[in-house]
């Protein structure tokens, strides 16, 4: 190891590519999804009365343990439809307010602000980047706050058994933000099955991806009816044309992206299992590299999601230089780390916007935790927890190969 870093014009530790995502495999298309994609092509029916993307929201229940799950055409659609059912919102009245993490997607808190609720960033757990537990107590605002959003970011589940008591001390309800961590599981509970809703992405980049969709899942029944009344212009679950119980927009889908979502989920298991085994390799090896904190694993976690390996970067330790400048040598190692989050949420331009132009709708507390890791974090994405040892050995070797060149001299 060592030697002349490729940035600077040295020979590459790796040249070969990665493997894709999403995995198209040839042998997945001739043994059924071609099959079942003819079907819904020739058999007229390709949205409602959504056979197939019923079949699949129970097939999905089933695997995360709920009693009901409800597909969306997108994930932020599925926050939208989660907060309505347990909160019981029209749309039209305040909803109160939603704490959130600060270390997030903007859908996090562009869901919660699109159904009239305002939203309170709190700080995150430091090892896992998901929201403190202690940090929501001391935000709750007893005359307005009304819910918890916890975001298991990542693929880590949230410290869901300390949020459910925060929540049952201050009469709070708990959505979880599953976008990031299908598979994942908290003491052998599915995510999306420990709060009172769940909502997943199964967007491009997600772990089980149909190009865009989502899915609410919860064991509560009104809560689900309000949510499919959200989603089919106020329909009842049962699907009469009429009447309509409640107001409720157009977020139906397509039959289509259930065949692909019915197939992936059949191998979403195995590939979460073997994103863990390398994970956990990657974890040993990295462990060892002064400078280069690998990921915590709560002990409650008992599978995690890893929609990213995340590592926090102490600059110290490698001679000063920043975190940018080492993400870029080791893409040019031909490893494709990326930094993540820049900012905190509340701290993007249109979260500053919102805070100038409607203060009451945005509270931010002090969130050093979060600040520290946007500053810090490099990772990998799930795709390349796909590969072999080799593969880890590479990203091992880039790591390794970086440091000495920059505490050089």
């Amino acid at each position: 190891m060592g030697g002349k870093l490729a940035i600077d014009g040295g020979t590459p530790v790796r040249t070969r590519g990665w493997p894709e995502w999403p995995e198209s495999r040839a042998e997945a298309w001739d043994q059924g999804i071609s099959a079942e994609l003819r079907e819904v092509f020739l058999g007229g029916v390709e949205g409602s009365p959504a056979t197939r993307a019923n079949a699949f929201a129970t097939q999905f229940a089933d695997y995360c343990g709920v009693a009901h799950g409800e597909m969306m055409p997108h994930g932020t659609d599925s926050l939208m439809a989660a907060l309505t059912g347990v909160l019981d919102l029209d749309g039209f009245r305040d909803g109160g307010e939603v704490i959130v993490p600060n270390y997030t997607f903007v859908a996090t808190a562009s869901a919660a602000l699109d159904r009239r609720c305002s939203v309170a960033f709190v700080d995150i757990d430091p090892r896992t980047r998901t929201i403190d537990p202690a940090a929501v107590e001391d935000a709750i605002d007893p005359g307005r706050t009304v819910a918890i959003l916890p975001v298991h970011v990542g693929g880590h589940p949230a410290d869901m058994t300390s949020l459910q008591g925060v929540a049952d001390r201050h009469g709070l309800k708990i959505i979880e933000d599953c976008a990031q961590a299908h598979g994942a599981e908290i003491d052998g509970r599915k995510v999306g099955s420990v709060g009172d809703a769940g909502a997943f992405s199964f967007q491009s980049s997600k772990n089980l991806t149909s190009g865009e969709g989502g899915m609410v899942t919860t064991d509560d029944r009104e809560t689900w009816a309000r949510a499919v009344a959200f989603k089919d212009c106020g329909r009842h679950p049962t699907g009469e044309a009429w009447p309509h119980p409640r107001i409720g927009g157009n977020f139906r889908t397509s039959e289509y992206l259930a065949v692909l979502l019915s197939a992936r989920l059949e191998t979403l298991e195995a590939e979460t299992v073997r994103r863990n085994e390398n994970a956990a390799y990657l974890r040993e090896q990295l462990g060892t590299v002064p400078g280069i904190t690998p990921p915590h694993v709560a002990p409650y976690v008992t599978m995690h999601g890893y929609h990213h390996f995340m590592v926090l970067y102490d600059s110290d330790a490698f001679g000063g230089r920043s975190r940018d400048a080492f993400a870029a040598a080791v893409r040019a190692e031909g490893i494709p780390v990326g930094s993540g989050y820049t900012a905190p949420l509340s701290d993007t331009a249109p979260l500053r916007h919102l805070a100038e132009a409607h203060p009451s709708l945005v509270r931010r507390l002090p969130c050093p935790n979060a600040e520290s890791v946007v500053d810090r974090s490099v990772r990998l994405t799930h795709a390349h927890l796909l590969g072999n040892q080799d593969d880890m050995d590479d990203i091992v070797e880039a790591v390794v190969k970086v440091r000495p060149a920059f505490t050089a001299g």
